[in-house]
């Protein structure tokens, strides 16, 4: 290997270093509490407005019951106990909290708690404990608890100003997903969602230097809305495609993207489309990964019924986002409610941003793929080779299904 390619890597390396100790700030000392040698994580969420205990625990309780149970057949969480007397609330929770990338699957671990929800004088008290992890290290699962692995002990260096190596992004992880929960409570308690801060970074594509904000038209700010109302969308550079960046996410190449694709789009999953400030949001399954014209792409597969027709139609790009388990009910509320009725952006609580295209994604996917259309078109009677016989009655009724095809501009992962 060549000198100048050896200086490259190390400056990589030092660069991501760099990168890695700004970033563990919020996760060291303090950020994890013990009681009694277990790891408990503790949060009191007050009613604002103030509500009755009666009230709130009815709030709470309802939140619980659309977050828990869901009985989709693919996790173990659901709601132990609801005690309108006692004003509690026990669910047994499972998500999977992604660590990263590996070459060709998600370095990722299954993650199962308990949360314990306690409504007294106008407030909620928030607890997640029982914590412990299902990981493949390579060879078989290893069955992980949280006092093991994300203490100041395990998950912090001997000095305590950085993560561990290993055991720190499984501290980090479960930091960040168990706020999400306590996010999401609070924003069901009190209606609306907070703004979350976005900064955009503009980079020359010729030089690959940052740059100050080039001066193009931006849209005009909007205001927070109290109930389900999600912060303005905030504008990035338009028109531009590769080579430009926003904080929280890293650009890859399409031909690294993680995981199995089909399993994918079966969890959590949303397109997003429209023109301008007319967007719209949809859950999504049917759908794939290829090649076409020498360009990566994504193709979709709507149903004629489907109002996000018309904005996939109307719009010249779109966005694909994923979620974890932790969005579970912003999912089913958007694939639950039409466009045609209602503003499912704002309904959603979800934070939308404005990605270099100029397609709308939300800051709390994990991964989100931008695609410019290059193809639109219906399936014909003619194109169908197999019998009907063969297909669900409720996929043709209303018709054959419209393919969509887009080529992937951007990658963002977290």
């Amino acid at each position: 290997m060549s000198g100048k390619y050896l200086l490259l890597l190390a400056a990589i390396l030092l660069s991501a270093t760099s990168l890695i100790a700004q970033d563990d700030t919020p996760y060291l000392k303090g950020a994890v509490t013990e009681m009694n040698g277990k790891v408990v994580f503790n949060k009191v969420i007050n009613s604002n407005p103030k509500l009755d205990d009666t009230q709130l625990f009815n709030k709470v309780n309802e939140w619980a019951e659309k977050t828990y149970n869901l009985n989709d057949g693919k996790t173990s969480n659901r709601v132990l106990l609801s005690d309108a007397s006692k004003k509690q609330v026990a669910c047994l929770g499972e998500t999977n909290i992604v660590f990263g990338r590996k070459l060709i699957s998600l370095d990722m671990a299954g993650m199962t708690y308990q949360l314990i929800l306690k409504v007294d004088n106008g407030a909620c008290d928030a607890t997640v404990k029982g914590i412990n992890y299902d990981y493949s290290s390579g060879k078989e699962n290893e069955k992980l608890f949280a006092e093991d692995m994300i203490t100041d002990k395990y998950g912090l260096t001997k000095k305590g100003d950085k993560l561990a190596n290993y055991y720190g992004k499984f501290r980090k992880a479960t930091i960040d997903s168990i706020n999400v929960i306590f996010q999401s409570l609070e924003q069901y308690i009190n209606g609306a969602s907070k703004k979350k801060e976005v900064q955009i970074v503009y980079i020359d594509k010729a030089t690959g230097q940052q740059i100050a904000q080039p001066d193009v038209a931006t849209p005009p700010a909007q205001t927070t809305a109290p109930v389900q109302t999600a912060a303005p969308i905030q504008a990035a550079t338009p028109l531009a495609t590769t080579g430009t960046t926003f904080e929280g996410y890293k650009s890859i190449s399409p031909d690294n993207i993680p995981g199995n694709y089909i399993k994918l789009l079966n969890d959590w999953t949303l397109v997003t489309s429209g023109k301008g400030e007319n967007v719209n949001v949809m859950t999504a399954s049917w759908g794939g990964l290829g090649t076409f014209w020498n360009k990566p792409v994504t193709f979709l597969f709507l149903n004629p019924t489907r109002h996000s027709i018309k904005t996939m139609d109307e719009g010249e790009t779109y966005t694909i986002s994923f979620y974890s388990a932790a969005y579970k009910d912003v999912l089913l509320y958007c694939g639950s409610n039409s466009g045609k009725d209602t503003d499912k952006v704002k309904g959603s609580g979800l934070t939308p941003v404005k990605l270099p295209s100029g397609a709308t994604a939300f800051t709390e996917a994990w991964m989100i793929i931008e695609c410019r259309k290059i193809i639109a078109q219906p399936i014909s009677e003619a194109a169908v080779k197999i019998a009907k016989s063969e297909l669900e009655a409720g996929w043709t009724k209303d018709g054959l299904h419209k393919m969509y095809m887009g080529e992937i501009l951007n990658v963002w992962v977290k």
